[in-house]
């Protein structure tokens, strides 16, 4: 469940199209890009453009690439989410699951058969239409890429599509998550199957193609797609639903927080989504010209270290770790009391903390009397940089509590492409430990264990961490027919995970938009609180 709380109002924001800047030489201004410097001097826009239908935000980084069968990440699901629909997604604040593209959907006796019945009259940008028959194709594309999201039709044995708007989707086995899957951020989308065939090259299924160009049916298109520098995306004027009320949207990649709050401050943006500093965030909530909207979704903040290589393949050093920090200072000084520490294995969103408690007591005695014994002392501690000045501050806490047990941390940023890339390097390549986020794709356990700790699982099980028991077990899990069946084998699951000691969890991070007064409706996604609903967003 989602667990929104808002303080103030809300924000939208300005446009410009200043390519040939972004593009241009490496030219700097007190270690700012030119492109940068002239955005947080004003540079045209300013809150004057609060009158204007143009909205304009930063990344944090880089996205992966913008193909709705390969992009799997966190930064970047804004572009996927107002490019390219879903048949389902989950209503705002919630678990519930509501229609999208499909207007109503049923699901067999044997719970093997899903029948969907999609909204008529939708078309791709392309202006083909989005029926049943392109659904066909839009599965068997994300399943022939066969990239990270494809586990979430892996099981499916057959789709039909009886007429324009019935879509019927057999699975081989029992799921009770894959009505998750189908309504989760990275969920299967619908993409024109005409556009695919068209810009083909050769048996690429329009990879490359899709690099730099888009095939869905969402409220936006690609107008713009400049890796590494900015996506320009234009209001589609045939959109099926509710049309945007910005007419363009402008992501510029910004990797330094302070430049993004320069730009906000002055105007250059309307809206940022995550990564401020907490007494930034603070600030910002006595600002009456912000908004500032804190929402809780499925996905914490967590420590993952290496069981394969270095010195956390040690797993009574593992095990040591689990109460030798004081994980409750590390949380309460980096989010200034926006959140707690977390008491269980996982966001209570996907499962209790009652049904899978992880230790509260601070006992260092075990690690303490381990340290001396250790052949090294030295500690690789990363922090992905999608998770901002508050990750980055915990990380370097978590740091200092090592340092007084006697290890030599070493701290350094990685990078979102870097960290996606781990689960293809060496053990030996990998950082020791790394605070990142812990959770799945979907308000549902299943995609935690099965993105993250399944035996060969990529890119998101970093450190390849496997364990045969474990995966026997989640797969038991999804084809159970009660509730409570589920529930009592992800217990199971839970224990097998505390006594590997690959995670401990930190917190569930509030997520803080923080935006102009003139943009109202921010509606952040339930599960990824990040990513908002375009549509709802408004220009007050």
């Amino acid at each position: 469940m989602n667990d929104t709380t808002q303080s103030s109002p809300r924000i939208a924001g300005p446009d410009w199209n200043r390519r040939t800047f972004l593009k241009a030489s490496g030219a700097t201004i007190g270690g700012l890009g030119l492109a940068s410097w002239l955005a947080a001097c004003g540079a045209g826009n300013g809150p004057g453009n609060a009158g204007t239908l143009n909205l304009r935000m930063p990344f944090l980084a880089d996205m992966q690439v913008p193909d709705p069968d390969i992009m799997y990440e966190g930064e970047g699901v804004q572009v996927m989410e107002s490019a390219y629909e879903g048949l389902v997604r989950y209503q705002p604040g919630s678990s519930t699951i509501i229609p999208h593209l499909a207007k109503s959907w049923t699901v067999s006796p044997d719970q093997l058969t899903y029948t969907f019945t999609l909204q008529p009259g939708v078309t791709f940008h392309d202006g083909t239409p989005a029926d049943a028959a392109s659904w066909v194709k839009s599965f068997e594309r994300r399943a022939k890429v066969d990239q990270g999201p494809a586990y979430m039709v892996a099981g499916v044995v057959t789709t039909d599509a009886p007429d324009p708007t019935t879509f019927v989707v057999t699975l081989k086995e029992r799921n009770n998550a894959f009505i998750h899957y189908l309504a989760c951020p990275w969920q299967p989308f619908a993409v024109s199957p005409t556009a695919v065939a068209k810009n083909a090259i050769g048996d690429d299924l329009a990879q490359e193609w899709l690099k730099t160009n888009d095939a869905g049916t969402g409220p936006y298109i690609f107008k713009e797609f400049v890796a590494g520098s900015h996506y320009l995306l234009e209001a589609f004027p045939d959109y099926w639903g509710t049309k945007p009320t910005f007419k363009t949207l402008r992501i510029d990649i910004t990797p330094s927080v302070a430049t993004q709050k320069l730009q906000l401050d002055s105007g250059a943006f309307d809206l940022v989504t995550k990564g401020f500093a907490i007494p930034d965030v603070l600030a910002y909530q006595k600002n009456g010209s912000f908004n500032v909207v804190n929402s809780f979704g499925g996905v914490g903040e967590a420590i993952w270290l290496n069981p394969t290589s270095g010195i956390f393949s040690n797993k009574a050093l593992r095990q040591a770790m689990l109460t030798a920090l004081d994980r409750e200072s590390v949380v309460q000084a980096a989010w200034g009391g926006l959140t707690s520490v977390q008491k269980g294995m996982w966001p209570d969103q996907t499962f209790s903390s009652t049904l899978a408690p992880f230790p509260i007591q601070v006992d260092g005695s075990a690690l303490k009397a381990l340290v001396p014994s250790l052949p090294s002392k030295k500690i690789d501690l990363a922090w992905s940089a999608d998770g901002g000045a508050p990750r980055q501050q915990m990380t370097e806490l978590i740091q200092t509590q090592l340092a007084a047990y006697g290890f030599d941390v070493t701290v350094r940023t990685i990078p979102v492409s870097e960290q996606f890339d781990l689960a293809n390097q060496p053990p030996e390549k990998r950082p020791d430990m790394m605070v990142s986020f812990l959770g799945g794709d979907a308000l549902h356990l299943d995609t935690t264990f099965r993105i993250l700790a399944r035996t060969g699982a990529k890119p998101l099980n970093f450190y390849q961490y496997s364990n045969p028991e474990l995966d026997t077990l989640m797969d038991k899990a999804v084809q159970a027919q009660t509730p409570e069946e589920t529930q009592a084998t992800y217990q199971q699951c839970s224990k097998i995970i505390l006594d590997d000691a690959i995670w401990i969890p930190l917190c569930l991070a509030p997520n803080s938009t923080i935006a102009h007064q003139y943009v109202t409706g921010i509606e952040d996604n339930s599960f990824y609180a990040p990513i908002f609903w375009p549509q709802s967003l408004k220009r007050a």
